[in-house]
């Protein structure tokens, strides 16, 4: 019995050191970028996100990667339930200060993006897309800038401003749907579509995006922070973009106060599917994430408003973002999923259109459409005509700590809309403490 024993145990200690000279001469194929030692491992790669599963429509999509890539497996975890995207990024970033295990992370936009880079949490992938031998920029419609010289992502949604409106209420006001206008003739629309029932517009708390309306409709500077890490805080579109706002909310009242947005805590589906407003300036991903929401109406579809009749209409076209975690001890898989996903993957699953520049849009649309729970909700030819006519405008590599900067500057925000302070005082301290984060991050 007794050498029974030593005799397994000598064959388990044998075993093993095969397997360690086995391991060891794989060595030399594992890359640094993160290649499984063996093919015969199974691979699960971790994807954390937003997009909840109803929406999202994972499952089907990665079966269709994993039936392709014996061996690979994708798990899909939405960090939140309600795809508000800045709740996911307070999950993910608590995901990563405990040492979570993640391989692949999804984006919204540069800012969150560049705040992740800066705190060490995504990796670098030139050297993939070099030794595949692509262009970013060719492949994809890119609304991504390079990182002082490297990216750290594939586009996959094409994400284009846009205004979504009940198309109903704009009937019942006589009113056509724009193919072309300004932010004075959506001033205009909102007070004609404000009834007792409804308000003709809904901003949401996003001061990096609600608040600035204007200031993000220059051709370029259309950030609260320039490119070289200056402050653009004392650009005279900040100051237009809140006197719109104000405008809109506390003078003309038609567009739902702050106040209300605060207290009762809204959220911009829930006031455009309950019919509680009618237009919401938002962007293409709308075109099928309703959440738990469908419409009892037709949406329509309109272009971002221009600032000036005679501008040229320029949009900050952008796209949620698949890069890889640094900490991610499977890279390159994690690479050629992302790849996969952000090109043949998004068209199979029909909910977005693509960044990718060879999938056929009408297509795309036609099947993003046909696959929402109700497709006749979609006015089809305001959508395609906003979606064709839109001009991207300059993309910038935001400094890291631009978040910071909008921090600050939305807190300035939210007291001149609350009454607290006026616009003056309200300028003064936006470019003061804009300034300060600028200052203190030289």
């Amino acid at each position: 019995m007794i050498m029974k024993k030593w005799g397994s145990l000598l064959l388990v200690g044998l075993f093993a050191m095969l397997m360690l000279a086995a391991c060891s001469g794989n060595e030399k194929s594992s890359s640094d970028k993160g290649k499984s030692d063996s093919s015969d491992e199974e691979i699960t790669l971790k994807f954390v996100h937003w997009i909840n599963e109803d929406v999202g429509k994972w499952e089907s999509v990665i079966a269709k990667y994993e039936a392709e890539n014996p061996g690979i497996k994708v798990e899909s975890i939405p960090l939140v339930e309600n795809m508000n995207s800045q709740d996911y990024f307070k999950q993910l970033d608590l995901m990563a200060s405990a040492g979570d295990e993640m391989d692949l992370i999804m984006f919204s936009n540069g800012q969150d993006l560049a705040k992740r880079i800066d705190a060490g949490l995504v990796e670098p992938i030139t050297e993939f897309t070099e030794a595949e031998g692509i262009d970013i920029n060719e492949v994809y419609n890119n609304g991504y800038p390079a990182f002082d010289g490297e990216y750290y992502g594939l586009p996959m949604k094409n994400v284009t401003p846009l205004i979504m409106i009940n198309k109903a209420h704009l009937d019942e006001a006589g009113l056509d749907i724009p193919t072309e206008w300004t932010w004075d003739e959506y001033t205009e629309y909102a007070k004609k579509l404000t009834t007792d029932e409804h308000y003709g517009s809904y901003l949401h708390t996003w001061h990096n995006f609600h608040s600035v309306l204007k200031l993000a409709g220059k051709a370029e500077d259309n950030l609260i922070l320039n490119e070289d890490g200056t402050s653009n805080a004392d650009d005279p579109t900040v100051r237009a973009s809140l006197e719109l706002r104000n405008q809109l909310e506390n003078v003309d009242k038609s567009s739902v106060p702050f106040t209300e947005i605060l207290s009762q805590k809204m959220d911009y589906r829930q006031q455009f599917f309950s019919q509680s407003a009618s237009m919401v300036p938002t962007a293409s991903y709308m075109i099928s994430e309703w959440g738990q929401f469908t419409p009892e109406f037709e949406i329509a579809w309109a272009p971002y408003p221009k600032n000036n009749e005679n501008d040229e209409g320029l949009v900050q076209i952008s796209g949620d973002l698949i890069s890889i975690a640094k900490s991610s001890k499977q890279k390159e898989e994690a690479y050629d999923f992302m790849r996969w996903l952000t090109t043949e993957g998004i068209v199979e699953q029909g909910i977005w259109t693509p960044a990718w520049k060879e999938a056929d849009m009408n297509k795309v649309l036609d099947t993003v459409v046909n696959g929402t729970p109700k497709p006749e909700a979609v006015h089809m030819d305001s959508l395609k005509h906003t979606l064709t006519s839109a001009k991207a405008s300059k993309v910038i590599a935001p400094p890291s700590y631009i978040n910071e900067a909008y921090t600050e500057f939305g807190a300035e925000v939210e007291l001149y809309l609350l009454g607290e302070q006026n616009l003056d005082k309200t300028m003064k301290n936006i470019e003061e403490k804009v300034q300060a984060v600028v200052d203190a991050n030289k």
